[in-house]
Formats: structure tokens, sequence, C-alpha cells
């Protein structure tokens, strides 16, 4: 398996398993179903359009078009946990202020819709 994007082991271990098996770059962008100039982006941090794939769509096409499976426990880890709704059908889970609790998906299209972006644009960093 590929080490998540936000590791700096990232773009060498794509770019050497994609080596190994003798594949293109345009290879593995056909194969993951990915624009043609992005696996140069992914492997070449001192590019000046590098950029890390998505780990919930990006990085699971890319781990399975180099013959990677991954394990059901990081797949479970990426899956959204929808809001529960309350008896009157609105979404419960808010904190003291008032905010609402967001999947990742429902936080990328709200900030795509305010900054006028597509929402393959948005990266969300969460640091805890």
């Amino acid at each position: 398996m590929l080490p998540y994007p936000s590791s700096p082991e990232f773009p060498a271990a794509l770019k050497a398993r994609r080596e190994s098996l003798g594949m293109s770059r345009s290879a593995l962008a056909r194969e993951a179903k990915i624009h043609v100039v992005m696996p140069r982006r992914y492997e070449e941090s001192d590019c000046g359009e590098f950029a890390r794939p998505r780990v919930d769509t990006t990085w699971l096409a890319l781990n399975k078009a180099l013959g990677y499976d991954i394990p059901d426990d990081i797949l479970g880890s990426l899956v959204q946990t929808p809001l529960t709704p309350s008896a009157d059908g609105e979404n419960s889970t808010t904190n003291a202020e008032g905010a609402k609790a967001l999947t990742l998906a429902e936080a990328k299209a709200g900030l795509a819709l305010t900054f006028g972006v597509d929402v393959d644009r948005i990266e969300i960093t969460i640091r805890g």
C-alpha cells in the first residue's frame, strides 16, 4: 500500500512502485482514471505544480491501479458517518454555539460554493 499522501515518503513510493511495474505516468493516469498530468505532480515534490491526491478518491484509485489492496480497517475509516436526525428531522449534532457537524463532503461542497471553485479543488487539513 502507498503511504498516505501527507507522508513525505509518498512521492518517492508512488514513483518507485510505478517504475517497478514498468508503467508509464500516462498508463498510471489511465488506469487510475485521473488526468494525465497528475502522476508527475504527485511524484515530483520539487515541481511548482506539486499536489497531493485526495485520500478518499485518488489515493485509493492509485493504490488499485498499482495492484495494492487496501485493508478493510483503512477503507472503513474513510467512510463518512452521516449525522443522525433528531425527532424533528433536523441534524442534532451541534456544539454550544449552534454550529452543525459536517461531513468532509458537506464542508467541501459549501466551501466550493462560497469561493466559486470546483469541489475537487478544495482540500481540508485537520490538525488535532
